[in-house]
């Protein structure tokens, strides 16, 4: 009975000194926020650590379109720092080539600079050596842990030549051969040059418009000063 007594007697208690506090935020659309307020918002969206992946998805996506019968990757690092950069590697069909640079429809402007490269009767050339070389040749990896481009080191000229010379075949367009080497490798320095520089603007810079839509799509609000407010 005495236990009882102190058992109701502490609930009784508890219930004297218990209060409920009820606390008023004040929550806003992403537009609705103060600019200072914004920049916190796009801060925080730029360092979503998902981004890495989407980033890396879009663009790999974008080589796979592009170079449809190759298989292209990338290695990047983009935080200003020496070493910095770029690089799409792997094994590149050469008719992939020649497709961007015939079919001046096939991705707008992109490749522009190398419409007129090489002739028509230098494209058929390079298209008979592929009987014997074949159409695949090796974009290089950096692998001397840095990340910034090696498409400049692109080197498949000479082992075509041998085996061309192994075959016993007569007037090897040498210069045709270096001329075609030089293309995928100016080619790719400039595409991932334009990639990294996509690359920087992704990682740095937040567009308002996208951050607007984003918001918009998850239904995410902010409070007063710009932080997430989780219902």
């Amino acid at each position: 009975m005495l236990l009882a007594f102190i058992i109701g007697k502490l609930n009784r208690m508890e219930k004297i000194f218990m209060r409920t506090v009820t606390e008023t935020y004040n929550v806003y659309t992403y537009p609705e926020l103060s600019e200072e307020a914004k920049e916190k918002v796009n801060q925080w969206y730029l360092d979503d650590p998902c981004r890495n992946d989407e980033f890396s998805k879009i663009y790999t996506e974008d080589l796979h379109n592009i170079f449809s019968n190759s298989n292209l990757k990338m290695q990047y690092s983009l935080g200003y720092c020496q070493g910095d950069g770029l690089n799409i590697y792997g094994k590149l069909d050469l008719m992939d080539v020649f497709k961007v640079i015939r079919n001046k429809l096939y991705c707008g402007e992109t490749f522009k600079d190398f419409w007129d490269y090489m002739t028509e009767h230098e494209q058929k050339t390079i298209e008979a050596y592929m009987e014997v070389c074949g159409r695949t040749v090796t974009l290089p990896y950096n692998d001397g842990h840095y990340n910034y481009c090696v498409s400049d080191k692109t080197d498949f000229a000479e082992g075509w030549i041998y085996d061309l010379e192994y075959q016993q075949y007569k007037n090897i367009q040498v210069d045709t051969i270096r001329k075609m080497e030089k293309l995928v490798a100016d080619m790719f320095v400039m595409l991932s040059k334009q990639y990294e520089e996509y690359g920087y603007k992704y990682f740095y810079e937040a567009d308002e418009e996208e951050v607007t839509e984003t918001c918009e799509a998850n239904g995410w609000e902010f409070l007063e000063d710009g932080t997430f407010y989780a219902a």
